[in-house]
């Protein structure tokens, strides 16, 4: 057996797997294919919520066009606008940046905002070159939302503005908008954001901004009034304008003050104040306890009216509440009752800061006793001219040591305080007591008698010359110069009692002047009657 040879063995051979490749012309859509997965996976995790915002009317929303701006920042887009059910609202469906996920919460607020012109400001021009838009406002709440209802005009304070908020009464809203601006010693401290009809519609109640820091100046005794237009106020203090800034006398404003003397802890957040018409009314101190009085004038109280100061020696203690006629049947006589509400709290007593009396009333035997002392020593009330160009008049109280004694009715309701009549109404009743002598004069009598004496004396002198020619013829010559004095006598009293004598013509016009004078002094009381200011003005003219 013969061995075998390398070469005639057999040759094993080994098969290797073979290898997949990718067709180079598959790369590239490979990739393009990852891209858009990648892409896809980011636009998703970006994507926002989804929200829906109701709206009145669709004006200015268009989808995939009005972007949604929080402090003009896009944060959003108007996807869809469709209609209501019921066609009542508009229905906007938007979707907004993941970022913006923790501004939809439960009081953020929506709304149009586009180009406006109101009474005191300019806001949205730059919608005129970019279109309107949807603004938002991020809310503090909370609880998260989806789902809106649009504001219908844009929030007057952003929620991010540090201030309070308080609530104002009205009697009416007068010329008080949205947006009305609130003034604090002139400068713009806050605005109105809202209004409406109290629960029983006897009130307006109005809802106001104070931004900070002012709004740590409005205390408990803080007061609010209308500072719209210009206040002009024509009384006894003469002629009185106000107003707070060229802003309010075009668009209205309200102002506020707090007074010296109160506490300087701020008032809390939402807390209710009253309106006050005008700065006057709100200065004046409510604290003080009121008292009502009643006065009883015989004078004319033309001039007087409602609101007038009650005035002791310059210091303004109460007004005028009320005027009315009073009816005595008993004497038959008629009287003008002033009704005046008197704060006496603000009188001190002297070497004591508390206010005389503390706390008393008219029901306080004690104060009744010490006003029984004041009008003891002469205290009235008195109609006095606060203003001779207007005639305004005003109640002054005052000490009378000369008047006569009176005592207060404190049996009446209100109390009846003595008065005492008017300096210019006692110059009227002076003048028409002259003049009433002057009426009681017979001058036409007067004037007969004169001329009946001068008649007479005019007799005698005749006789008496007569008489002196007949003695003449019979007597020598020294009796003879006698007579030639006796008739140069006669003759100058001729002269004297002679028709067109100055005596006869100074008495005539002395009798003339003395009617003309009492004609003049019945017209002056008659004017002053009328017109309190003609002692100022002159005597005003007359019309046709």
């Amino acid at each position: 057996m013969t061995e075998p040879t390398p070469s005639t063995l057999p040759t094993a051979r080994v098969d290797t797997p073979r290898r997949f490749r990718i067709p180079l012309v598959w790369v590239i859509p490979l990739v393009a294919a990852l891209i858009g997965v990648f892409l896809a996976v980011h636009t998703w995790y970006q994507q926002g919520p989804d929200i829906t915002i109701r709206f009145k009317t669709g004006e200015g929303l268009e989808a995939g066009k009005t972007r949604i701006k929080y402090k003009d920042v896009d944060v959003g887009q108007i996807d869809s606008v469709t209609l209501a059910e019921d066609g009542s609202y508009v229905i906007a469906g938007a979707r907004l940046a993941r970022s913006a996920d923790h501004l939809l919460v439960d009081d953020t607020r929506f709304w149009m905002v586009s180009a406006r012109v109101s009474g005191s400001a300019v806001s949205g021009l730059g919608t005129l070159l970019s279109g309107t838009y949807v603004g938002l406002d991020a809310g503090k709440s909370s609880e998260a939302r989806r789902e809106f209802t649009a504001l219908d005009d844009a929030p007057v304070v952003s929620f991010d503005v540090p201030g309070r908020y308080f609530t104002l009464h009205a009697e009416t809203l007068g010329s008080i908008g949205v947006g009305t601006p609130v003034y604090f010693r002139r400068m713009p401290a806050g605005q109105v954001t809202g209004y409406r009809l109290g629960e029983h519609g006897k009130r307006i109640e109005v809802r106001v901004f104070i931004k900070a820091p002012y709004d740590r100046f409005v205390t408990n005794d803080t007061r609010f009034w209308n500072a719209g237009g210009v206040d002009v106020k024509v009384g006894a203090d003469g002629v009185q304008v106000n107003t707070e800034s060229l802003t309010a006398i075009l668009a209205g404003g309200l102002a506020f003050l707090t007074p010296a003397d109160s506490p300087d802890e701020p008032a809390a957040a939402e807390r209710s104040f009253r309106l006050f018409a005008n700065r006057e009314e709100a200065i004046r101190r409510q604290v003080d306890e009121r008292q009502h009085y009643v006065l009883g004038f015989t004078e004319s109280v033309r001039g007087l009216s409602v609101g007038a100061p009650v005035d002791f020696r310059g210091i303004t203690i109460g007004e005028v509440v009320a005027i009315q006629p009073q009816l005595s049947l008993d004497s038959a006589d008629i009287s003008m009752h002033v009704e005046v509400s008197l704060q006496p709290g603000r009188l001190r007593t002297a070497g004591s800061k508390s206010r005389l009396p503390a706390g008393a009333t008219s029901e306080d035997p004690a104060f009744r006793a010490f006003v029984d002392q004041l009008v003891a020593k002469g205290l009235r009330a008195q109609l006095r001219n606060g203003n001779l160009v207007t005639g305004q008049l005003y109640v002054a109280l005052d000490f009378f040591p000369a008047a006569a004694a009176a005592h207060p009715d404190w049996a009446a309701s209100p109390p009846r305080l003595p008065t005492q009549r008017g300096s210019l109404d006692e110059l009227q009743t002076t003048l028409l007591r002259i003049v009433g002598k002057l009426d009681k004069l017979p001058i036409e009598e007067i004037g007969h008698d004169t001329r009946k004496l001068l008649t007479s004396l005019q007799r005698s002198v005749d006789e008496t010359e007569a008489l002196l020619k007949r003695i003449d013829k019979l007597t020598d010559g020294e009796v003879r110069s006698t007579i030639v004095e006796a008739r140069s006598a006669i003759a100058d009293t001729r002269k004297l009692i002679a028709s067109d004598a100055p005596l006869q013509q100074d008495l005539r016009a002395s009798l003339q002047e003395l009617g003309r004078a009492a004609q003049a002094l019945r017209h002056l009381a008659d004017t002053l009657d009328r017109h309190p200011e003609a002692l100022l003005r002159g005597k005003p003219e007359e019309t046709p």
